[in-house]
């Protein structure tokens, strides 16, 4: 199998992937993209598996991921294309700047953290990935920067029993009312709990709740 050059053969003919499950911002990403003179085809997928499936992904040269996906998340598709050695640049897309996302998103291999909100110059974006270099939107830029301050090591966090318990749940893919079911409690029982360890592990949904269990080895 023959191996893509870090350039296409012809920059003003590239070829532009969009991976993402919001119909709204995809066709907006889309139209954007689609007024560049340099791109030739665009292809889209609305999840991982699709993409991860059709061999036509192969032949892109930039991929903007969105994280958020259902089924496997962008992080994990930026790890497997990595794994893959498939020499595709790849920005991410998302609308929340954790840290953890930004940097395993980082270490799996994508070249840009972009937020939704600050699309920016599309031609510029794609421009510094052609020519070797990495893109960051100056709010996520901010972030990463800040982090180098932060003290090194892993956070305290201090969960009760009970709350170890619900996680444990939670990580495995319980809802609320199987949980409730599961530990005889009420669902607003259950409500408070979860409450209270999205605020303890600073999450706001369940994939980054899971990514943070992970990272800091919390169970």
């Amino acid at each position: 199998m023959s191996h893509k050059s870090s350039l296409p053969e012809d920059k003003n003919q590239i070829k532009i992937g969009i991976l993402e499950n919001d119909e709204f911002f995809l066709g907006e990403l889309k139209d954007r993209i689609s007024e560049l003179k340099n791109v030739s085809e665009i292809l889209t997928w609305q999840t991982g598996e699709i993409l991860l499936r059709d061999p036509r992904h192969k032949s892109i040269d930039i991929l903007f991921l969105d994280i958020m996906l259902p089924g496997i998340n962008g992080i994990e598709v930026v790890k497997i294309l990595s794994e893959k050695n498939e020499n595709i640049k790849v920005i991410m897309l998302t609308n929340m700047n954790s840290d953890e996302m930004i940097f395993n998103s980082i270490k799996n291999g994508a070249l840009g953290y972009l937020l939704k909100s600050e699309l920016g110059q599309i031609q510029s974006i794609i421009d510094v990935l052609l020519e070797g270099g990495a893109y960051i939107t100056p709010t996520i830029a901010l972030r990463v920067f800040s982090s180098f301050r932060k003290p090194f090591g892993k956070p305290k966090v201090y969960l009760t029993d009970r709350e170890k318990q619900i996680l444990e749940l939670l990580v495995k893919g319980k809802t609320i009312p199987l949980v409730s079911k599961f530990l005889s409690l009420s669902e607003h029982t259950v409500q408070g709990y979860v409450k209270s360890i999205y605020r303890k592990l600073q999450v706001h949904n369940r994939s980054e709740l899971a990514m943070k269990v992970q990272e800091y080895s919390i169970l």
